[in-house]
């Protein structure tokens, strides 16, 4: 009988795990050093674990452009589907007056908004940012991880709305990257 879970295979030519970085010049955190993760497909928020994921692999979802992130899996059982990183609004219509909001690797999905920016002495395409204004008039101000109810630490962006407002003791300010599939 064949096993269910598999070695996972070499990674494919551009393919890479993103995880979670101190600000520049920032010591390292609680919440450094961590890979972005989906807690479920009941629940697509992005979560954060010491652990590469096990089979979802991202990708620039438009190479020339340097847009977007899409996630494929090398399982068999998830052939031919296709997921991608968004920014979640909280909000039916897109628009939203919160501090923040979460992050989510959703089934069918894309987020043309999210690019991969040159970050000084670090080549280009290295952290994900997301672009001027978003869906409603949003702008994106960072990214933010904290202990939240899912039993990892989850991943949420930071809008406009934050302001010069200090984030809850249980959150800090990171950076997400591109970690090499070793």
């Amino acid at each position: 009988m064949a096993s269910e879970n598999p070695a996972p295979p070499p990674a494919k030519p551009g393919q890479f795990f993103l995880k979670t970085e101190p600000l520049p010049g920032a010591a390292a955190g609680r919440y450094s050093n961590l890979y972005l993760r989906q807690h479920s497909v009941a629940n697509p928020a992005v979560v954060l674990t010491e652990g590469t994921p096990r089979f979802l692999r991202a990708s620039v979802a438009d190479d020339l452009a340097g847009v977007g992130v899409d996630f494929t899996s090398w399982a068999p059982r998830h052939e031919g589907r296709k997921w991608a990183l968004v920014l979640s609004s909280g909000t039916h219509d897109g628009t939203s007056a919160a501090r923040w909001e979460s992050v989510e690797i959703v089934d069918n999905g894309s987020d043309a908004s999210l690019k991969f920016q040159t970050v000084a002495g670090e080549g280009v395409g290295g952290e994900v940012a997301a672009g001027e204004a978003l869906r409603g008039g949003e702008r994106w101000a960072g990214w933010m991880a904290c202990e939240w109810s899912l039993g990892h630490p989850q991943l949420f962006w930071i809008t406009d709305q934050a302001g010069d407002h200090k984030l809850p003791d249980f959150c800090e300010r990171v950076r997400v990257v591109r970690a090499l599939i070793q």
